[in-house]
């Protein structure tokens, strides 16, 4: 979660606190963006594996597939994000490559839901610090909205 909400903080603060591209925190994390993106896609494989073993789950069970939608569309959308994080697919794709990666938005707003669906008997301190942090995201992203809309 803290790294997916690394790769958005840069384009989200400097539209709404536009002295924030100053800072060595925004250079650090424009710079390394797209690695940390790559991170962000390898830690939620790593999380689906783990829950997936933990769950005893199979492939072949329709129920698994039901209980996980929430999770298997931000894996995909991740699994876009990474295949498409190089030079190459910038230069093929072109403009279409940024209306790809604005896929990281959808993935803003399905990962409260995820987070509620899977989280809602057993909530910690961790959930609650997961929940804050995809909340403030969203609501950074619709200021920055709004501020575009007005000029």
């Amino acid at each position: 979660m803290l790294t997916y909400v690394a790769t958005l903080l840069p384009s989200n603060f400097r539209a709404v606190f536009p002295a924030f591209r100053y800072t060595f925190l925004y250079r650090t994390l424009l710079k390394n963006r797209r690695s940390i993106g790559l991170w962000t896609f390898a830690l939620s494989v790593c999380h689906a594996c783990v829950v997936f073993y933990q769950h005893h789950s199979s492939l072949a069970d329709i129920e698994f597939y039901r209980k996980s939608i929430s999770g298997l569309l931000l894996l995909f959308i991740f699994a876009l994000l990474a295949a498409t994080s190089n030079n190459w697919s910038i230069r093929k794709l072109q403009k279409n490559w940024k209306r790809l990666h604005s896929l990281t938005y959808v993935a803003a707003f399905l990962i409260p839901w995820h987070i509620t669906a899977k989280m809602s008997d057993q909530w910690s301190v961790v959930t609650a610090i997961c929940m804050t942090l995809a909340i403030n995201v969203i609501c950074l992203w619709m200021f920055r909205k709004y501020q575009e809309l007005l000029g």
